[in-house]
């Protein structure tokens, strides 16, 4: 499956990118995910990206995946930190 990001250009998708993400920003709120929540995360988000059937999915479209499945898990200051993260920061 691959992606394309913002500025038009095509990556394949990732999940290990996903996960890096999210512990950085769950380790800036101190909130920081085990690796087990990080498990149950990414395989649900990878399942849930998988689902949609798409060769080619909008990293926006992964963006609204990511967070509705942290906010179902109970990780809602999580979802909220990655629904406003900027990527330059990291």
């Amino acid at each position: 499956m691959k992606v394309r990001k913002r500025n038009g250009s095509i990556q394949a998708f990732s999940i290990d990118k996903i996960r890096l993400t999210l512990e950085c920003i769950s380790d800036d709120l101190n909130q920081p995910l085990t690796g087990s929540d990080l498990s149950l995360l990414t395989e649900e988000i990878e399942r849930k990206v998988i689902q949609t059937g798409k060769s080619i999915i909008d990293s926006a479209e992964i963006k609204k995946i990511v967070v509705e499945v942290l906010e179902k898990l109970g990780f809602k200051r999580i979802a909220k930190a990655y629904d406003e993260f900027d990527k330059s920061k990291y």
